[in-house]
């Protein structure tokens, strides 16, 4: 068995037969490299678009989607716009930051990262800890407009945002029931990091293989320098708060995020990897289909397992040799979030040094009361369906689940 596509709705295979009737997508709307800046330059009426390598991961990432990823007619459109809002945000920010050059000098005080494998739970505690107005997150309309987060002009840009992110349960949706999207919501560092074209929103949303094995060989202390400079123009908005950050794809780059923010502190998700496997396929699968005409799955499930074993060990092993510093890391069971979301709040605060009060306990506990796993529908999934074997998965991660007293589901 392997994952099955769902059915689209009516409204968006009629749109996307457009793209079919004329050739394909591509004769409609265009991916071209240079004409995408020429549209972020043209719109803002700036030109620099910054320091680094950017260019580079740019044309690769833009070349694969054009060659790899089969977009059909939204999927180029809603990649089309994510590109260039990108775009126009490199020049943005380094007109702001030439401007402004105070709030480089800025500093990121011991920011945390809640870090763990896709569906372990990390984003259902980014939003507990985030009941907590010590701390700040990230929303995703800040990240989609930060100059205009900051300076405050134009429309309403969180609502915008949030109908933006509407619109993919629009186009799929099942989506709904695998993640919970708004504009308003703390989001992942994924939407920062896109800006330096080094990403994984951009493999985990495209068919872009040659793509994915640059992402994974490039250096990634850029696009972290790039966040770090990204959050201290977000801080200049609320300068007194303690950074909350979030994102499963840190996991893959502790050793780039520690040289980057050295005093960080990491809350790493844990939960029986024969689940998170095949959530995650699940949540890939569908993805892609939101934006691409055909979805080969087959080996996507092996490549995961393989690529998530390799991580663990690789983790487990840099925090016993020192070279991760396992001092700074508090190991949460993804289980302990359900049962008991406010005693595993408060536990994780005291690892912290956080100060706990029953007004932030009482705000913790109210928010899981009101957001039940299911709220939005059941994501459905299984081993079975994208054909691994329990069994053999359980040996696999053994190690694993041991190290880390990961209960089985």
């Amino acid at each position: 068995m392997s994952w099955q596509t769902p059915t689209r709705p009516r409204w968006a295979e009629r749109l996307i037969e457009h793209g079919h009737a004329v050739g394909g997508a591509c004769n409609i709307v265009s991916l071209l490299p240079d004409e995408l800046i020429d549209v972020a330059r043209s719109s803002t009426g700036l030109g620099d678009f910054g320091e680094g390598r950017w260019r580079e991961h740019f044309e690769i990432l833009v070349r694969a989607l054009d060659e790899e990823s089969d977009l059909h007619l939204l999927g180029r459109t809603v990649v089309r716009t994510e590109i260039i809002q990108a775009l126009r945000n490199r020049l943005l920010l380094t007109e702001l930051w030439r401007r402004r050059p105070e709030i480089l000098g800025d500093e990121i005080t011991q920011p945390v990262f809640i870090v763990g494998s896709p569906r372990s739970g990390t984003s259902i505690l980014h939003e507990l800890m985030a009941q907590d107005p010590a701390s700040r997150t990230p929303a995703l309309w800040e990240m989609n407009h930060p100059v205009e987060a900051l300076e405050a002009k134009g429309p309403d840009w969180a609502q915008s945002a949030d109908l933006v992110t509407q619109f993919w349960h629009d186009l799929q949706p099942e989506y709904e029931t695998m993640h919970a999207n708004s504009g308003h919501l703390p989001n992942e560092c994924i939407f920062i990091t896109l800006h330096e074209f080094l990403s994984d929103h951009w493999s985990g949303c495209h068919n872009v293989p040659s793509y994915s094995r640059h992402l994974i060989a490039s250096d990634q202390r850029p696009a972290y320098e790039f966040h770090k400079r990204f959050l201290k123009t977000l801080q200049q908005r609320e300068p007194s708060r303690r950074w909350l950050l979030k994102a499963p794809s840190h996991l893959f780059q502790m050793r780039a995020l520690f040289d980057v923010y050295p005093d960080a502190h990491i809350i790493r998700m844990h939960r029986d990897p024969r689940k998170t496997l095949a959530s995650a396929i699940s949540l890939m699968g569908t993805l892609k289909w939101m934006r691409c005409d055909r979805v080969d799955m087959s080996e996507a499930p092996g490549q995961l397992a393989f690529g998530f074993a390799t991580i663990y060990q690789r983790e487990i092993e840099e925090r016993e040799k020192g070279l991760l510093p396992d001092e700074r890391f508090i190991d949460v069971q993804f289980q302990d979030v359900v049962r008991n979301p406010v005693g595993c709040v408060e536990e994780i605060y005291r690892r912290l040094d956080w100060p706990m009060t029953d007004e932030i306990a009482k705000r913790i506990g109210d928010y899981a009361e009101n957001k039940p796993k299911g709220s939005r529908g059941r994501h459905e999934y299984s081993l079975e369906e994208i054909g691994l074997d329990a069994d053999r998965e359980g040996e696999r991660f053994r190690f694993y689940m041991e190290r880390f007293e990961v209960a089985s589901e």
